[in-house]
């Protein structure tokens, strides 16, 4: 089945602070001079130099070696290209850090230097409200916002997301932290034999009734509870987070996978929907911007596929397969021994 392409329209949202990021790295921080100046370093000395704390200066790095100003060896150590040390060193003749000064005192610039010092997120969407997004979601008219704009995204790649997971035998999906459902909805659409629910928390759990009942959707179930602090509901073989996973750090993310093995059947299913970079966090450079937006938003990122797998595999699943859908997105599918 053919669809719309909503790439290049979600990687103008999805980045939009990565330019901002940019501008802190040249010339609040002069990463890449720094590097020049002092030879190669790891990850970790390169952050405690700078001070800088690990979440987002990892979202910063990975960033800059997507742009290909950064490099990383065999040995994790890293040092500036021969582009970015032309182009973006304090000391090079052919510095671009005066033209990228010129937007310092752009607001996202202080917010990102403030969560790159800090660790801490800071409002959703810059908005002049002094608290992070989780706790805006009490708020039932910021929780309709939010379910609405995923559900806006959702309507375009919950599809490619059926299609991707048609193979695959079963006959019961939770939609976790799925707001209206949307990945659901499309799954209902395709497999008319399938049972499935969406797990929310309240108020989100409203908003998504709201949505469902004015689509005339009577298949799909709405479980109020919080994945976190509730046991996941038994009688599903199929776990699907869809953007979910990047909102939150590695303790969390471990919790939600022990939980979903716990509830899952032997033979069940996991499956992560999210954008994803590379093994080797060398990009791609689409992924690495959105990562900048949920570090700057979220106590998250976006996950490697090879962090991702280590987590998977530490709760006791095996990994089966990860299969590009659209939009920069993929799914990353686990199985749960027999």
């Amino acid at each position: 089945m053919r669809h719309l392409d909503p790439t290049t329209l979600l990687r103008i949202r999805d980045g939009v602070y990565a330019a901002d990021l940019l501008t802190v790295a040249v010339v609040e921080l002069d990463v890449v001079g720094w590097l020049a100046s002092h030879g190669p370093c790891s990850e970790a000395r390169l952050c405690a130099e700078l001070g800088l704390t690990a979440r987002p200066c990892d979202v910063m790095i990975t960033y800059l070696v997507a742009l290909a100003v950064l490099q990383r060896d065999g040995d994790g150590q890293l040092s500036a290209t021969t582009l970015g040390a032309s182009l973006l060193s304090s000391t090079s003749a052919t510095s671009l850090g005066a033209y990228f000064a010129s937007l310092r005192e752009r607001p996202a610039c202080a917010e990102l230097l403030r969560v790159l010092r800090t660790g801490e997120p800071v409002a959703w969407a810059s908005a002049d409200i002094g608290t992070e997004w989780t706790a805006r979601l009490e708020d039932p008219e910021f929780a309709s916002r939010i379910t609405a704009a995923m559900d806006a995204r959702g309507a375009l790649l919950a599809p490619m997301l059926a299609d991707t997971l048609a193979d695959l035998p079963f006959v019961s999906a939770l939609d976790i932290g799925g707001g209206p459902g949307v990945y659901a909805r499309a799954l209902l659409a395709r497999r008319a034999d399938l049972r499935a629910a969406v797990l929310e928390r309240a108020p989100v759990d409203h908003a998504a009734r709201t949505i469902l009942h004015e689509r005339g959707e009577t298949r799909l179930a709405v479980i109020t509870g919080d994945m976190f602090a509730d046991a996941l509901p038994g009688g599903f073989e199929l776990h699907l987070f869809s953007h979910v996973l990047h909102d939150w750090p590695e303790r969390e993310v471990r919790r939600l996978f022990a939980a979903s093995f716990a509830a899952l059947p032997p033979g069940g299913w996991l499956v992560d929907h999210d954008t994803h970079l590379n093994d080797d966090k060398t990009g791609p450079l689409a992924v690495a911007e959105y990562s900048v937006l949920l570090m700057h938003s979220t106590h998250g990122r976006c996950w490697s596929v090879a962090e991702l797998s280590l987590l998977m595999a530490d709760a006791g699943f095996t990994i089966h397969d990860h299969r590009a859908t659209g939009g920069d997105r993929a799914a990353l599918i686990a199985h749960k021994p027999d």
